[in-house]
């Protein structure tokens, strides 16, 4: 997503030097939030991940070469190297290498039918054996995790959710953690907290799981989502500055100035110290400011953190940074599919995550840009009024 909007944007201001993009994978740029979702439903065609299809890069003299890895970077002498030994000269070079899946060194995690998700590939995996019907054990419910559980019990499968935390979600907050673990369980998925695998089992392929209480599930399929690291050896190779991700100035420039980067990658100044983003608003808004930055000066990266998810036809979106510890206000009932938590410090609203109420999350969103300062007690008065409608059902995401 990043490398696709920062091309798109580099053409858009009129740059029209030449312009490479490379890329390890064997296709286009392309979203992977539907990997999880519509794409492994088997819902969306893969031509639909494209961040523009390959009229585009044609049309616009963009030099795209897919199965190759860059190997190696040069700052003093300003040139990268690819597999296999080609080495070329470059002005400008943009890191948007995106993250990698963790994957916990226990045994049995090498056995067929063991799997992460990051690309088209993986997922086609997944989905032939999801097609099967297979009892499917996932690793971890953070926002990957609980995505693949909810699309694999929609496939007609038999799913355990396991997550070494107390809830699901637990990076949104207690309520929203405690509605997603509710809807897990309204829904069939066996979610399992507080614990995780230690042991993977099978003879030719994965066959069961054992967990750190001694349970052992048995199952054709497990998912391992328990994280990601930033793509940083390339950075590191090159004598970049990094620490769990490739350090930048708002401008997305690296220590080594003609070295940018973006997205999943890239640690970013905030507030208080620096910070890293693994999700598809940050990495193409990311992308397209470090076009700009690659061409001139640019003020700093200040766009408001924005994550969303879908569980179940139902739409979870949050603005900001929610603080795990810090105090929630809950507007509406979490048992009619449709509330809204805020966090404050004093007056300033710091973050909100919006259940199927896309008019609160617009309304937190305009607050926090604007810098208006709140009154806790007047937020009913103060905010939308859709806090004290009933429940219509569950949303459709809108993004503008």
């Amino acid at each position: 997503m990043a490398a696709g909007r920062a091309t798109e944007r580099l053409r858009e201001l009129g740059f029209d030097g030449p312009l490479v993009l490379f890329t390890d994978e064997p296709r286009l740029p392309h979203e992977r939030p539907p990997l999880s979702k519509q794409y492994l439903r088997g819902k969306l065609p893969e031509g639909r991940l494209l961040v523009r299809s390959a009229a585009f890069y044609a049309e616009n003299a963009v030099e795209v070469r897919t199965s190759t890895r860059v190997v190696g970077l040069s700052p003093p002498e300003r040139t990268l190297t690819v597999a296999g030994g080609e080495r070329l000269r470059y002005d400008r070079v943009l890191l948007a290498l995106g993250s990698e899946p963790v994957r916990p060194a226990i045994p049995g995690r090498d056995l067929p039918g063991v799997e992460t998700l990051r690309t088209v590939e993986d997922a086609d995996r997944i989905r032939e054996r999801l097609r099967l019907g297979a009892r499917v054990l996932v690793l971890g419910a953070g926002f990957l995790g609980s995505e693949v559980a909810a699309t694999a019990q929609e496939m007609g499968c038999e799913v355990h959710l396991v997550e070494a935390g107390e809830l699901p979600l637990g990076a949104l907050g207690s309520e929203v953690a405690a509605w997603a673990a509710d809807r897990h369980r309204e829904h069939g998925v066996r979610l399992l907290t507080s614990t995780t695998a230690t042991r993977l089992e099978g003879q030719g392929e994965v066959e069961a799981a054992v967990l750190d209480d001694g349970t052992v599930i048995p199952c054709e399929l497990v998912v391992v989502a328990v994280g990601a690291r930033p793509r940083v050896q390339l950075a590191q190779r090159a004598g970049l500055r990094v620490r769990d991700g490739v350090l930048v100035d708002g401008a997305c420039r690296t220590s080594v100035p003609e070295i940018l980067a973006a997205g999943d990658i890239a640690r970013f100044p905030s507030p208080g110290g620096t910070t890293r983003s693994e999700h598809w608003d940050s990495a193409q808004l990311q992308g397209r400011h470090a076009a700009e930055a690659m061409l001139g000066p640019v003020q700093d990266f200040a766009a408001l953190p924005y994550v969303w998810t879908e569980l179940y036809g139902s739409t979870v979106q949050q603005v900001g940074t929610w603080a795990p510890a810090r105090p929630a206000l809950l507007r509406g009932d979490p048992a009619s599919g449709r509330f809204t938590t805020l966090q404050l410090d004093g007056g300033r609203l710091l973050a909100c995550v919006a259940v199927n109420q896309y008019p609160a999350l617009k309304w937190a969103r305009q607050v926090m840009e604007s810098g208006t300062l709140l009154d806790p007690d007047k937020l009913d008065q103060e905010g939308p009024r859709v806090w004290s409608e009933p429940s219509s059902g569950p949303m459709t995401l809108r993004l503008d």
